[in-house]
């Protein structure tokens, strides 16, 4: 079964799924809300629809084993005991039994003295059977053109003594009067002959033995799989083809292997397959299989079935491929695309029917086609449920809300996953039929739907990766949940509710990957609502923040100390500082406890318990200038910080409140004209320029984590316009919105500072340090200007074609040149000494 291993909650206690990729898997992108295995038949429950592997997996569902249930029948005994005795018990414990009536081993102990004498020829069949088990293995020939990861047991059948286990075999056949039995030394035979690649043979011996018993018990078809295993290596493929089919028809446990071996061999020839069939059951099987192979439409394969038999499973299951089909195309886990789509999304209510990135649209009208096939059997059938359940579904899909009630109505079945779908088939009706979703239904929603909106998947501390944590209950419930969340934040999208879409899907750390001030606030405002409902006051309350454990290497979820208004106040301050709107900015930062810092941890936080926070530990260096371009070297080795100490209400280490005041008193500073306001714009030409994409300490007023290489520092690829629009790919929710992470740089704030200090400049060293910030600054203006007007591929940009350079010599030169007049200068000789472009920026 397809499994979602999903991170924990962030808002309403909701977790948010695993992204596709531009390689992901298509299971993985749309909402598998239709449990599949509701067909509730084990033996075909390998061919649901699944695109990532051949098979659907049966997630730990158990087919009884045939051979021990015929040996339980035929022992008379459980089908544990059976079980044991065929597979665990060992030859020795059946050897004491045959020759003393008694064994060591207490599992045994339903073999008293009666069962020995009624069962000893069979006894003495398992005794015979366990010694050649373990050699029972093909002998594989390698010739060394090929090769496989499948682990190959040491020992192989060749290695036993050919004509010594064919005579034992043959006699024991002779003497045995038993036709079971002797079907059972049969099948030993043949396979010992197909393991020994001695296929013409195992043929041979399956004519001479197994057909004359004229017994098609279930080892007739084991036996029968070992001969259709021989016709396939000598080359009769359509003989072979049809056995495995027989096998694949006639057993439970062999049907995935069955089919497997039918598929790689060649001749597979269905219409030919069916002119052979012999019983309707084989055709029903047939036709199964033909709707298996067409992926995208299984429907016509389904009415052949249902003109035989209208109650066969079969048919069932292929219903349950098609309604995975329409799955895909109406239920997207990412409706506003990816950013690796090149296709406009366009507003929808969701769901919706939107093309699929995969290209398997389905047929015109397919929806109403299933539909109309599911009513006609839901009253023809003796199973209504599934078919009342399918229909309720697909008609809340295609909106017959009315179509949708009726049929849900008609559900009686007390299974749990039953239950469970039809609670959610109803929860889904209800919240498609809201076209808005108002205060009343917000309460209404907590009091129908809590156990499921609040529902989290919880992981043990202890797992090993791959194996089944959660039940199909679980998982199903986690699912239904995300795409309550999907259309929540949907209707609330397209209503205006900006805000309760945001936080419905992210947490409020999310906001960081892309603050715009309409968003925040309408998050603010939210926030500050009088009389809020309990679903507001359980979106603006919950925040919670994945905290990382260097000892087990695991994340967890944890609810915050801090409040939303918090969080509200250090965007809109830091947002402030990057308009120089500082007297607003300290506003902010006052109202936040002076404690506040980034909560979330990871991996890369581990051994930096001092560095940038999101509030406090902001270096002075800040003010100072990158001596060379390294993001992961030492503040130390990157930033000098010349004239900083001059200014004595500069700390070492600020916080964001201390950093306001600090650009305060630079900017009044500035505003006089001596040699004290020249350093002073100098510094903070270096402030503005060091928190742009380009400067060490971008993270600043970019709310990243730090300065390492984030999508946000790939701001040049991103137009300016996007951005200020709200960002086009938000068309129908929030949803995943990390992963749109932008910042738009401003260049000009640092040019601004810099030219101010030029003005009165007379000091040539500080003359060619403040040059040189300008000149970096207009450099990133040039790189801003050049990847949005003067490339059609902003992926791959080269800042070295003639029409860039003619550009960038025309309009981004003239600090550059400036500052070459200042060759003699020490800071010159520095800059060209340390920063190994210089020569070529100065000489363009």
């Amino acid at each position: 079964m397809k499994r979602i291993f999903l991170g924990l909650s962030l808002v309403l206690g909701l977790s948010i799924p695993v992204l596709a990729c531009a390689d992901s898997s298509e299971d993985y992108d749309y909402y598998n809300l239709f449990n599949q295995s509701l067909v509730n038949s084990p033996q075909y429950q390998p061919f649901l629809m699944t695109m990532d592997s051949p098979f659907y997996d049966t997630n730990g569902v158990i087919v009884v084993d045939e051979k021990i249930q015929d040996w339980s029948e035929y022992l008379k005994i459980t089908y544990e005991d059976a079980y044991y005795l065929v597979y665990k018990s060992t030859k020795k414990s059946i050897d004491e039994l045959t020759k003393t009536g008694k064994t060591t081993d207490s599992k045994l102990k339903f073999a008293n003295s009666e069962f020995i004498r009624k069962n000893k020829q069979a006894l003495l069949y398992l005794s015979y059977a366990k010694y050649l088990e373990p050699y029972m293995n093909h002998n594989y020939i390698d010739t060394g053109e090929s090769w496989s990861y499948v682990e190959r047991s040491d020992k192989n059948a060749t290695q036993l003594d050919d004509q010594k286990v064919m005579s034992v075999l043959t006699k024991s056949y002779n003497a045995e009067s038993d036709v079971d039995l002797k079907m059972r030394y049969a099948y030993q035979m043949v396979r010992f002959a197909h393991y020994t690649n001695q296929y013409n043979e195992a043929i041979k011996l399956f004519n001479k033995y197994v057909v004359p018993l004229n017994r098609k018990s279930i080892m007739y078809y084991y036996t029968l799989d070992q001969k259709a295993g021989a016709e396939r290596a000598v080359g009769n493929y359509i003989q072979a083809n049809y056995d495995f089919f027989e096998v694949f028809s006639h057993t439970k446990n062999r049907k995935e292997s069955a089919f497997n071996s039918m598929k790689v061999t060649q001749d597979l020839d269905y219409e030919q397959m069916l002119k052979r069939a012999k019983t309707n059951e084989e055709k029903i099987d047939l036709y199964l299989l033909i709707g298996y192979k067409d992926f995208s439409n299984p429907l016509a394969a389904m009415r052949q079935i249902l003109k035989i038999n209208p109650n066969a499973e079969q048919a069932k299951i292929l219903y349950a491929r098609a309604i995975n089909l329409i799955e895909r195309n109406y239920l997207p886990q990412y409706a506003n695309g990816s950013v690796w789509s090149e296709i406009e999304s366009k507003p929808i209510k969701l769901p919706a029917q939107l093309v699929s990135q995969y290209n398997t649209e389905l047929p015109k009208n397919f929806l109403n086609e299933v539909l109309s096939l599911g009513k006609e059997q839901a009253n023809k059938t003796n199973e209504k449920d599934f078919w009342n359940l399918s229909v309720a579904y697909l008609s809340t899909i295609s909106r017959d809300f009315g179509e949708a009630k009726t049929f849900l109505a008609k559900v009686n079945s007390h299974q749990s996953d039953f239950k469970l779908h039809k609670k959610m088939i109803e929860m889904l009706k209800d919240l498609n039929q809201q076209d808005k979703i108002t205060s009343a239904y917000e309460q209404t929603i907590m009091q129908k739907y809590g156990d499921i909106l609040n529902f989290e998947l919880v992981y043990p501390k202890e797992y090993t990766y791959g194996e089944k944590i959660f039940t199909d209950e679980e998982l199903m419930k986690n699912t239904f949940k995300e795409i309550a969340k999907d259309i929540l934040a949907n209707r609330y999208f397209l209503q205006g509710d900006k805000a309760k879409a945001f936080l419905i899907h992210n947490s409020i750390y999310d906001l960081a990957n892309n603050v715009q001030w309409p968003l925040l606030n309408e998050i603010d405002a939210l926030d500050k609502k009088q009389n809020k409902n309990s679903f507001e006051t359980f979106l603006v309350s919950n925040i919670t923040y994945y905290k990382y454990d260097p000892n087990t290497y695991e994340s967890t979820t944890t609810k915050s100390k801090f409040k939303l208004a918090d969080f509200i106040a250090n965007y809109k301050g830091t947002l402030y500082l990057k308009e120089k709107k500082f007297s607003l900015a300290k506003t902010e930062f006052k109202k936040m406890p002076q404690d506040f810092k980034i909560e979330e941890t990871s991996y890369y936080d581990e051994g930096k318990p001092n560095s940038y926070n999101w509030y406090g530990n902001i270096s002075n260096g800040i003010f100072g200038y990158n001596k060379i371009e390294c993001f992961n070297c030492p503040e130390s080795q990157v930033m000098a910080k010349p004239y900083i100490n001059e200014f004595k209400f500069i700390p070492t280490i600020l916080n964001k409140l201390q950093l306001t005041d600090a650009l305060i008193q630079l900017v009044e500073l500035g505003k006089k004209n001596n040699e004290q306001a020249v350093k002073a714009n100098y510094l903070l030409a270096n402030f503005y320029y060091n928190t742009t994409s380009l400067g060490y300490y971008r993270e600043l007023l970019s709310f990243d984590r730090n300065n390492s290489n984030g999508p946000k520092f790939h701001d040049f690829i991103e137009k300016k316009n996007e951005y200020e629009n709200g960002n086009k790919i938000f068309t129908n929710y929030y949803k995943n919105f990390w992963m749109n992470s932008q910042y738009i740089n401003n260049f000009d704030s640092s040019l601004e500072y810099a030219n101010a200090a030029l003005k009165n400049v007379a000091d040539a060293e500080l003359k060619a340090q403040i040059l040189f910030t300008a000149a970096k600054a207009d450099q990133g203006k040039f790189y801003e200007y050049a990847s949005n007007n003067l490339t059609s591929d902003r992926w791959y940009i080269d800042y070295a074609t003639p029409e860039m350079l003619s550009y960038k010599i025309k309009n981004n030169r003239n600090y550059f040149n400036q500052l070459k007049s200042l060759s003699k200068t020490k800071a010159y000789k520095e800059i060209n000494t340390n920063c190994v472009y210089f020569n070529t920026y100065i000489n363009l």
